[in-house]
């Protein structure tokens, strides 16, 4: 989507480039602001909001109330306009910068910077929470139902996998997640282990890092294609540091109904509908899903 956050820096940068200290403050500002905000999320959104549906719920809010809190920028934007300064011969002389608008910027822009950590922590945490590791595919089942790696070192580390016995009693159907719960070092001899199931080392760490790895990249990727479809939209405004940024806060407003328009393609990512409960039989579930 078009990105109109870089093109702000430059327009605030041109309005107080005379005052540098205000403008390190703001870049302070920022920095406290995305803290206060990761812990805002940790805090009151992570513990209810961490998978399944609930989180695209909260990835379709933050995506709309982001949109609308950018548009505060025209507010901003039209607010400047009306202390530009112009000599006797019509020339451009610059800005007229009083204490009122110097807490106007800081103000939205603390809002803005807030929830946009806000709205970027779920993209983390799906990049982080997806990662198809081959880790359990590379295990084996022992005698006793057991998934257990083979001995590093004097090491022995055990993952147990137990399916709760309801869905035990089910026959020829499809359990598509197993509660998997780490247990306490515990000895084991050789005859509990197979051969055939190589030992999840380094390799399905690589693995998951470098997919880890990719899901970032591809998010810095996404904003770099937002910054070229910026271009030939600001070229179609017109809108130059010449002409005095004019026609910014149209495209601030472009910008913010592109961004609200990102929930049309929260259908990708959408988990599974959870199946009903039927009522014929046992009242056996015709599919399991775990978020």
């Amino acid at each position: 989507m078009p990105i109109a956050s870089y093109l702000g820096y430059s327009y605030y940068y041109t309005v107080f480039e005379s005052e540098p200290i205000f403008l390190q403050f703001l870049s302070i500002l920022r920095t406290a602001i995305g803290i206060v905000a990761t812990y805002f999320y940790e805090k009151f959104f992570s513990p209810h909001f961490h998978s399944g549906w609930p989180m695209m719920k909260l990835i379709a809010s933050l995506d709309i109330l982001m949109g609308l809190v950018a548009l505060l920028d025209v507010w901003v934007i039209r607010a400047i306009n009306k202390t530009e300064v112009f000599g006797d011969d019509n020339a451009f002389k610059g800005y007229s910068i009083d204490t009122s608008l110097r807490c106007l910027v800081a103000g939205v822009g603390m809002l803005k910077y807030f929830l946009a950590e806000l709205d970027y922590m779920p993209a983390k945490i799906l990049s982080a929470t997806n990662i198809d590791s081959d880790y359990e595919k590379r295990l084996g089942p022992g005698d006793d139902g057991k998934i257990r790696t083979p001995e590093v070192g004097n090491n022995i580390e055990c993952i147990t996998s137990q399916v709760e016995k309801e869905n035990a009693s089910l026959s020829g159907q499809n359990v598509s997640s197993l509660n998997i719960d780490m247990c306490r070092e515990e000895e084991d001899d050789a005859s509990t282990q197979l051969d055939s199931y190589p030992i999840a080392g380094p390799a399905s760490v690589y693995s998951a890092g470098m997919q880890y790895a990719t899901f970032l990249s591809c998010i810095d990727f996404g904003a770099q294609i937002g910054d070229w479809i910026t271009v030939p939209i600001v070229a179609a405004l017109g809108i130059t540091r010449e002409n005095h940024w004019e026609g910014l806060d149209k495209f601030v407003i472009v910008c913010s109904m592109c961004r609200m328009g990102r929930v049309v393609f929260l259908w990708l990512i959408c988990p599974p509908i959870p199946a009903k409960k039927s009522s014929a039989g046992n009242n056996q579930y015709n599919n399991i899903i775990i978020d």
